[in-house]
């Protein structure tokens, strides 16, 4: 029978009122030998002390881990002097001999048994640091004045492991006394903890029953059980190997820290689907796309049954596998299905979508093993799914995307693929595609961390326009590419049918407070970008808020037609905008440069001269009236929402109709690809055999370093589209991961919706 001592501790509150009385169980013995251990022990330490002592004649007592080294040292120096045994030759008597040998030995013995107990007093100390480092920490976290659910979840953590710590000093340790004590101690003081954690949570469920909406982006720490032996991780640390260093962290998450698990939206098997919707796992590939987790489970759990369970509002959004001698098995995650159980059970884990309005892309897994109905241990890891990121036209090309349409566009097509190849990118022809390439499709990336890398991967948000064949997109889905939808096509007033195209979606290159880019989109009074895909956006964090641009002025009403981006040689990006207030001051230096009747818009359906174009003041008078209303305080806005200063901003010679489409060849819609930046050519007046607006651009641009190439687009012109419109790119992502990559306001998702 072993006998269980009991303690009766009294809880108090923080101010001081006794609010139960407990009684905590309290073993004899702190750790208990097992009986392989007790088999093996020839000599207890008591009886190693009583030999030794008499071996040297003494009745000292050892009490403490310094008397140990001083034993030891004594029996040291008679193991040297018995250790010089002599020959039979030295001795009168042959038992004289036989006394010596013995001699020897026994000392020798004694000694090997003091240093043993040496070896596990030092276990004992370092286990009683341990407890007290732990407690201290635990005090702390009482002290601090505004506590909350958190910092008692943290003290309750705390307390578990200081215990756990004690539990690990064996019973016949010289100091297993004191442990028992102190592990008396430790747990009233974990009964507090835990009682104050409930209080925390009751106020926090009462204070928040308003807020059902609330949107943040680090997520509470959750309650992890310290079952020794029984251990779940991930890799937290985002270098794409698990090892001991990811065991810490795993109870919290956020964009900068803890496990990442990736939306599993390539085709790794070339079947057209993509691998999260046939939950298999589609070799090599497709396992370097899962998120591993391990459960580490010592010899006592192995013969217990392993649960997996995931929050309620998350099974939905996640797969989970593992991974058997028979390859990767889907499991069950609801807990009602046992896992495999073996010494390390290998998860893999992967994301059926990415965040949105509905899934915050956080989930908390837990492995729970129980054996005869009864939990044995339990622990927890929160995992998040990785943000889809939007490439700006600055980033490298790695495929340019244009559509043949007969004989109307094939000088641009082959003028393009000329350009792009020799930029070592891929021009990707689709023969009788959709004339407006950007408006089908917005290629992104992801980043994740795997086999001991951080990877890219492209992946392609298909658009919704009401009454157009998006489904090119779907085409670039394959291994390494990913591809995905977000909502459904909705039915819009004539004047904004265009407004969910994706030449109404742009990303800024990387700005102060913004390292990955801001994205901007256009909006006309009340009617912009897909409110799903806004809400999307915002759900990623790292490029958003999004920022809305007024549009209300424009004919297709597309947010790239007012603004892009070029690189610059120093370092910061330059923003194009057009300038109706330009365009009418370049035809003024025609005028007074003598060139009154020059031809602008030159093989165009608004071709006319200089002086023609300055006669029509209602024309005039509209673009001045769209720089003083609409462009002028949109600069402003932007310099405030992007972090530009002036010399950020060049102002592009434009001129718009009363419907709003581009009066000449808008050259802000334009295209960078590897150093070479494709342009609308401008048709502008022809001053000596060279092209006037074309001159003033290239200046304007200078700064940029980039090769000029203005493209014959007429075909587009007449349908009141641009370069831009016509071709997307599949861009290369940043090298330096996200997660490395962000502000503290962009962590803590501070910042408001841009206006």
């Amino acid at each position: 029978m072993c006998w269980i001592r009991y303690v009766k501790i009294a809880l108090v509150n923080t101010i001081g009122a006794l609010v139960a009385i407990i009684w905590v169980p309290v073993p004899q013995a702190v750790a208990q030998p097992s009986l392989l251990e007790q088999a093996n022990s020839a000599v207890s330490p008591l009886e190693t002390i009583e030999s030794v002592n008499n071996n040297l004649k003494t009745t000292k007592k050892v009490n403490s881990l310094s008397e140990l080294y001083q034993l030891r040292d004594e029996i040291k120096a008679e193991l040297n002097k018995v250790s010089q045994r002599p020959t039979l030759q030295e001795v009168e008597e042959p038992w004289q001999y036989k006394f010596h040998l013995q001699q020897y030995e026994k000392t020798l013995k004694d000694f090997r048994n003091v240093e043993a107990n040496i070896i596990r007093e030092e276990k004992a100390l370092q286990s009683w640091k341990q407890a007290i480092a732990k407690a201290t920490k635990a005090v702390e976290k009482g002290k601090i004045i505004q506590t909350n659910y958190q910092t008692w979840q943290e003290a309750e953590n705390l307390w578990l492991e200081a215990i756990s710590n004690l539990r690990q000093i064996p019973q016949n340790s010289l100091i297993t006394d004191k442990a028992i004590e102190k592990m008396i101690e430790y747990q009233g003081y974990l009964a507090v903890a835990s009682y104050e954690k409930v209080i925390a949570a009751r106020r926090w469920v009462e204070n928040t029953k308003d807020d059902t909406n609330n949107n943040t982006t680090n997520y509470s720490p959750i309650a992890y059980s310290l079952s020794p032996g029984f251990t779940m991780y991930g890799d937290t640390n985002r270098d794409g190997e698990l090892d001991k260093a990811d065991i810490s962290s795993r109870e919290k998450w956020s964009l900068s820290e803890g496990a990442l698990m990736l939306f599993n939206s390539d085709d790794d098997n070339g079947d057209l689907i993509p691998d999260w919707g046939d939950r298999e796992v589609n070799g090599e590939s497709d396992e370097a796309d899962l998120a591993l987790v391990n459960i580490q489970v010592a010899e006592n759990y192995q013969d217990a049954q392993i649960y997996l369970s995931t929050d309620t509002d998350a099974s939905d959004y996640i797969n989970v596998f593992q991974k058997t001698e028979y390859g990767w098995q889907p499991v069950d995650i609801s807990g009602t299905e046992a896992l495999i159980s073996r010494e390390k059970v290998v998860l893999g884990v992967e994301a059926k979508q990415f965040a949105d309005r509905n899934w915050k892309g956080v989930v908390k897994l837990t492995a729970i093993a129980e054996k005869n109905g009864r939990q044995l241990a339990s622990d927890s890891i929160q995992i998040g799914v990785v943000p889809w990121l939007m490439s700006p036209n600055t980033a490298p090309v790695k495929e340019l995307h244009v559509s043949e349409r007969g004989f109307g566009n094939q000088e641009f097509v082959a003028k393009i693929k000329q350009i792009v190849e020799r930029t070592g990118a891929k021009a990707q022809i689709n023969s009788g595609g959709t004339t407006w390439m950007q408006d089908t499709k917005e290629i992104g990336y992801v980043q994740f961390p795997s086999q001991g890398e951080t990877h890219n991967m492209n992946v392609v948000l298909k658009a919704n326009r009401p009454g157009e064949n998006d489904q090119y997109a779907r085409s670039l889905l394959k291994e390494d590419f990913g591809w995905f939808e977000i909502g459904k096509p909705r039915q819009l007033d004539p004047l904004n049918r265009w407004a969910d195209a994706y030449g109404n979606l742009e990303v800024t290159p990387p700005l102060p407070g913004y390292d990955l880019g801001r994205i901007y989109y256009g909006k006309a009074g009340e009617v912009g970008m897909n409110p799903e895909i806004i809400d999307f956006i915002k759900a990623q964090k790292i490029q958003g808020p999004p920022v809305d641009i007024d549009t209300s002025w424009l004919m297709i009403r597309h947010v790239d037609e007012i603004i892009s981006f070029i690189p610059s040689k120093f370092g910061k990006p330059l923003m194009l905008i057009v300038s109706p207030e330009a365009g009418v001051k370049l035809l003024q230096e025609l005028s007074q440069q003598g060139y009154g009747q020059a031809a602008i818009n030159r093989g165009l359906s608004t071709q006319t001269t200089v002086r023609a174009a300055l006669k029509n003041q209602k024309l005039i008078q509209h673009n001045l009236y769209l720089q003083r209303e609409k462009l002028d305080p949109l600069i402003e806005k932007l310099k405030r929402e992007f972090n530009l200063s002036d010399d950020q901003i060049i102002e592009v010679p434009a001129m718009f109709g009363y419907s709003g489409y581009s009066w000449w060849p808008n050259m802000v819609n334009s295209v960078v690809v590897n150093g070479e930046l494709l342009v609308s050519n401008p048709v502008g007046a022809l001053i000596n055999g060279r092209d006037y607006t074309q001159e003033k651009f290239r200046r304007l641009v200078a700064y940029a370093g980039l090769n000029i190439n203005f493209m014959d687009d007429k075909y587009y012109q007449n349908l009141r589209g641009s370069i831009h419109d016509a071709t997307n790119t599949t861009r290369l992502g940043k090298n330096n991961p996200f997660w490395k990559s962000l502000s503290e306001d962009i962590i803590s998702g501070s910042r408001g919706v841009g206006e």
